[in-house]
């Protein structure tokens, strides 16, 4: 079983937020992969992450972007928005039963880069939202 999971609370509330989380192409460091969704962020479309490809599970407006990630991640991965007493908590989850490759490589090769980049990515989105609020 694998569970994996980074948070940050930004000063912001959750409508503010989303907009920015939904444009999650552009919040990626250009430096190591790539993420893309050629069919946009909803139920059903196709994700290309990095050599991998899975589809969008669960697009709940201000709250949910979850990703299907079966037969590697049976739970998948995604992010979540709570709303607490000073802003947001946005939490990236990676949770589930894997499949023998990936729990091979997970510790080996993928662990490390996947921690830089979420932990990147919530701080371009801090960024964003803050720039956001500047305007």
């Amino acid at each position: 079983m694998l569970y994996n999971m980074h948070e940050r609370v930004i000063k912001a509330a959750p409508e503010e937020i989303w907009p920015i989380l939904c444009d999650i192409e552009s919040l990626w460091p250009e430096d190591i992969g790539s993420f893309r969704l050629p069919e946009g962020l909803h139920p059903g479309a196709r994700v290309h992450h990095s050599g991998m490809r899975y589809r969008v599970k669960t697009v709940e407006p201000f709250s949910t972007i979850w990703f299907d990630t079966s037969p590697d991640i049976s739970d998948g991965h995604g992010f979540t928005l709570t709303p607490t007493a000073t802003g947001t908590r946005v939490r990236h989850e990676i949770k589930g039963r894997t499949s023998l490759k990936f729990t091979i490589v997970w510790p080996l090769l993928i662990r490390r880069k996947h921690d830089i980049v979420i932990e990147r990515i919530l701080d371009a989105l801090e960024r964003e939202v803050a720039r956001a609020h500047a305007r």
